[in-house]
């Protein structure tokens, strides 16, 4: 069993409140590796006697909201008596937001994967990457940390934890891949269970996913890497966006009929998702293709793009493309918002390259591969040349 820094008093914190039939939140991210956190800390939740009607579950929109503590959600957690919020895949770097829940009275902890970067952290981080850690466990997505995290609060709580393994695992596997997870010796077992799992006695909306993808034929762990595009399009799809979200409905039945009309919607929403960002895609192609001597990609658009996630599945797009790190951006209301992937490069990290010119952020984070940023405007022309300076000296 792996113990993270921070997971004693974490684990506490959840057992003073189950004691005291305390109302908690669980909010998360958006994108796949969130939602499928999310489903697991509720399940587990549940399964260590925690009450459903004291359970609020927050996904924000993310077009409203971005994707962190927010005044909206929070005033409704607090009119609901709420103090305590578990958040999953996100805050390692929120430092504003954090502060601001702390400030409105909340208590949080949060069960997170992604860099660290300086600055006053006012909640309880449980994070394999934070300074301190002495896990050597290190890889592991939202999803994968959260697992962690209730495996040692059912040790605490003295339930078996093949509970936990048997209804919760098959949520590993697809947020692992979606989120260019580096597999090793330490998680690797963890994914060869979730797979059997899922191959075995699968919950339908993951089971009927992967059918309608043609992927559980021949399904591996090899062949789900191979299809990460798959997986992540699927699952990235966010229509109804925030408590109506459709994955987290689809996770979340156990409905076989049900599901499949799910996927049969959310497959259709795919394909406009992938239309919009192939769209894009092929722009920046046509841009950049005669311009064989980049080492770098900073591009946008001034204007918004209505599907969540398609920011990011454009910069990767990009990416594998021209296997050079790229950085794209668009217009979200009064602000930039960016993706950045970078999953070719060997010796240079996208979190450094940013870490550069951090004071020309609002916010950014994520992982050496795979990150994003919010900026301004009038910021963009001195982020690239920060970004040139970067590459022209490390690449």
């Amino acid at each position: 069993m792996v113990k993270l820094k921070n997971n004693n008093k974490a684990v506490n914190r959840l057992v003073f409140a189950l004691k005291n039939s305390e109302k908690i939140a669980i909010w998360s991210d958006y994108d796949p590796d969130g939602v499928f956190a999310l489903v697991l800390a509720y399940e587990a939740l549940v399964l260590a006697n925690f009450k459903k009607n004291n359970i609020k579950l927050i996904l924000p929109n993310q077009q409203k909201y971005k994707r962190s503590f927010n005044k909206f959600n929070l005033s409704l957690l607090k009119n609901m008596g709420i103090k305590l919020i578990l958040g999953i895949d996100f805050g390692t770097t929120d430092f504003e937001q954090i502060a601001m829940a702390k400030k409105m009275g909340f208590e949080i902890i949060l069960l997170d994967h992604h860099r660290q970067r300086s600055g006053k952290l006012p909640a309880l981080l449980v994070n394999p990457w934070q300074k301190g850690d002495n896990s050597k466990s290190k890889n592991w997505s939202g999803t994968g940390v959260a697992y962690l995290f209730f495996q040692n609060l059912y040790k605490y709580l003295k339930i078996n934890i093949k509970k936990l393994e048997d209804n919760s695992i098959d949520l590993l596997l697809i947020p692992t891949i979606t989120d260019y997870i580096k597999i090793d010796k330490r998680n690797l077992p963890y994914l060869k269970k979730s797979l059997k799992k899922i191959k075995k006695c699968p919950r339908p909306g993951i089971k009927n996913s992967l059918i309608n993808l043609d992927l559980y034929k021949k399904l591996s762990i090899k062949n789900l890497i191979k299809n990460r595009w798959k997986l992540g399009d699927f699952f990235g799809t966010l229509e109804g966006n925030g408590n109506r979200n459709n994955i987290l409905r689809l996770l979340l039945s156990r409905d076989n009929k049900k599901t499949k009309l799910d996927v049969k919607n959310i497959k259709k929403e795919m394909m406009l998702f992938e239309k919009c960002t192939n769209k894009f895609a092929n722009q920046g192609i046509k841009k950049f293709v005669t311009k064989s001597k980049n080492k770098f990609i900073f591009w946008g658009i001034n204007k918004e793009i209505d599907f969540p996630g398609a920011i990011a599945k454009i910069s990767n797009k990009l990416n594998d493309y021209f296997k050079i790190p790229v950085f794209f951006y668009c217009k979200e209301k009064n602000i930039i918002k960016g993706s950045v992937r970078d999953n070719y490069s060997k010796n240079t990290n996208i979190i450094t390259a940013m870490k550069n010119c951090e004071s020309l952020f609002i916010d950014f984070g994520g992982h050496p591969k795979s990150a994003g940023f919010y900026t301004k405007n009038k910021n963009l022309s001195a982020i690239q040349k920060s970004l040139k300076k970067f590459y022209e000296k490390n690449i």
